[in-house]
């Protein structure tokens, strides 16, 4: 909980400091295994026996590895802990004022003054401005509810994503539509410390009971749910601390979503279409026949993020329940391309590909020709703008537009010697790796986030 300084950028000395306690526990627990003594008594929670910890708790190893998960939390294994608050708890209406959004009937327009609704959160908390659906500015000078103010709190009421929780920064006339209500922070707490305090997991287990319906809806009496209120202070040190690792998430997001490999094009290298150096939809399988009854590893189109080229993973599913699309065989090296909407770039490099992998018929597997073509130098060549512009002229009208399989063996791509591929991907994978260090950037200090919000909530 401390380490004996506050959370402020100073870092100033505070009274309250755990680590001498946690080194005295480490340090009898420790001598009493070097000792070969029993460990069974350290409880932390009964009182009247040998040794009661105040931090640490002993977990067996055979509990550690249920499920084969091995998480580490020692708040995970604390069974009937009473919970016991570091500040007040205070009802949510005591400190903001809950508002619902107001109807766009009558007033919706192709562009004008924002409104926001679950639509236009995203799961980040963030406003969505590519996503933006408007009213008009007369309808949203006769609203009288419903209009945003620069650090006001959102919350998804209905619908989808039902709880999922925004925060409203900008000054700038905006409003927000009926899915969604505003919280609007009175003097006692800061917008931003109410904004992560709704979006923590202690909150959105509260809000549970008051979800009803079939499709879902939070009542105004979310009001009543209790959070935890520290002194301004105390949220001013929370809400810098948070920030600074919002800032880290911020700039590390950016680089994720910004990057995207480039092959610098030499005018002299040859032109060829895909179709000469790459082998297309090479095996055709029928999961039903190839592998009864048995688990197969199927990639659908959602399985590949959309610009990133990102693998996310399979879907397990029993051979007699797979859809009748998947049918496309694939290997390790094996380049992806969707064909339907291919601008959306849903293409993706396969590595480590399970034994009993199935693609969806929506992908083109192409298959380089060994010594001719490096695969993830096709994976940029195809990504890149030039390629993804000749698709597009490609693709027929429709609700689906796309592409079929002799327009992507047409596909013109500039080809230089296998050397100068393997070259240029070596860069490509070493700007790769520090993009993945990036989202593990991101992991690590939204795990802060949770963390030093959950400190509010713990004992």
């Amino acid at each position: 909980e401390n380490d004996g300084f506050d959370l402020g950028a100073q870092r100033r000395e505070i009274a309250e400091n755990d680590l001498p306690t946690v080194k005295a526990e480490l340090g009898e627990y420790l001598g009493r295994l070097r000792a070969g003594e029993a460990v069974d008594d350290f409880r932390g929670v009964e009182q009247g026996v040998q040794y009661t910890t105040k931090r640490g708790l002993v977990v067996g190893k055979d509990r550690v590895a249920e499920d084969g998960e091995y998480n580490l939390s020692g708040e995970r294994y604390r069974e009937n802990r009473p919970r016991i608050a570091h500040w007040p708890m205070t009802p949510l209406v005591e400190v903001a004022t809950i508002e619902s959004g107001s109807r766009q009937k009558g007033g919706a327009v192709d562009a004008g003054i924002p409104s926001i609704g679950g639509e236009q959160i995203d799961e980040n908390g963030a406003i969505r401005f590519d996503k933006m659906k408007f009213v008009s500015e007369e309808h949203f000078r006769k609203m009288n509810k419903g209009v945003l103010q620069s650090g006001d709190v959102l919350l998804v009421k209905d619908g989808a994503t039902t709880g999922k929780s925004g925060y409203f920064p900008y000054e700038m006339p905006a409003a927000v539509n009926e899915h969604a209500f505003i919280i609007r922070a009175n003097d006692a707490i800061l917008s931003y410390y109410l904004y992560t305090t709704i979006r923590s997991s202690a909150f959105q287990d509260l809000l549970k009971p008051y979800i009803k319906g079939i499709i879902g809806g939070v009542s105004r009496e979310i009001g009543n749910i209790e959070i935890p209120l520290p002194p301004l202070e105390v949220q001013r040190e929370i809400v810098a601390e948070i920030e600074g690792y919002q800032r880290v998430i911020d700039g590390a997001r950016s680089v994720v979503e910004n990057y995207r490999p480039h092959v610098p094009i030499d005018p002299g290298w040859p032109v060829v279409e895909i179709g000469e150096i790459c082998e297309i939809n090479p095996e055709t399988i029928n999961p039903v026949l190839a592998y009864p009854n048995e688990t197969v590893f199927y990639v659908d189109i959602s399985s590949v993020e959309n610009e990133t080229g990102r693998f996310l993973g399979y879907r397990e599913i029993s051979s007699s329940e797979v859809p009748s699309r998947a049918r496309r065989g694939i290997r390790n090296g094996d380049v992806l391309l969707s064909t339907v909407r291919p601008n959306l770039k849903a293409f993706t490099l396969l590595k480590d590909v399970h034994s009993r992998a199935i693609a969806s018929t929506g992908f083109a597997v192409l298959r380089s020709y060994s010594g001719i073509a490096e695969p993830a130098f096709i994976l940029a060549s195809v990504c890149a703008d030039y390629a993804v512009n000749q698709m597009i002229g490609m693709m027929g009208k429709g609700a689906y537009p796309s592409i079929n399989q002799s327009d992507v063996a047409a596909i013109k791509i500039a080809l230089p010697t296998l050397a100068t591929q393997q070259a240029i991907v070596a860069e490509i994978e070493a700007e790769q790796a520090l993009v993945d260090g990036s989202r593990k950037l991101i992991e690590r200090f939204e795990k802060k986030i949770r963390d030093a919000v959950g400190r509010v909530w713990d004992s």
